[in-house]
């Protein structure tokens, strides 16, 4: 089965948090499942290496990882699923002086990382439950990540 692994997954590994998900992770490992991530989440783990790309592609190679590039296919099925969530985002307003709120956003990265799941893998594994099965809804949870209660935090477990 090939299992495209979000970036969360590499931070909770990284932080030591999420227990449940870094087993349901080692899981797949051990079952000698194909890890796929898109090159995106290379990016997204250089910050954790102090920018050391050797130490990121080390990291990635020592737990199996195969990384791939971003291709028109998975672009578009993100680009799409990106245009429905900034149409349906709106901006809010402090109802006593009328200034803008700020909100949480999610960035384009993790619809390019959904959109090279559905393009190339059977399943994700991810913490991003909200996102996932908002924007992915055809996209399978793989160990049952995208089921509620799965994603505890460690000092819950």
């Amino acid at each position: 089965m090939k299992i495209c692994v979000d970036t969360a997954i590499f931070l909770d590994i990284l932080k030591d948090e999420f227990r449940p998900l870094q087993e349901i992770f080692y899981s797949a490992l051990s079952a000698k499942e194909t890890l796929m991530v898109p090159v995106i989440v290379f990016a997204e783990l250089l910050p954790q290496f102090g920018g050391d790309r050797a130490l990121v592609a080390s990291f990635l190679k020592d737990h199996k990882i195969e990384i791939f590039p971003l291709d028109i296919e998975g672009t578009i099925i993100a680009g799409r699923r990106w245009m429905k969530y900034l149409s349906k985002k709106t901006k809010a307003q402090c109802p006593h002086c009328g200034r803008t709120l700020s909100q949480k956003t999610h960035l384009l990265s993790d619809f390019y990382i959904g959109g090279f799941a559905l393009a190339h893998c059977d399943s994700i594994l991810t913490r991003d439950r909200g996102i996932y099965r908002k924007y992915f809804g055809d996209l399978k949870g793989y160990g049952g990540c995208l089921d509620k209660n799965v994603a505890t935090p460690l000092n819950e477990a």
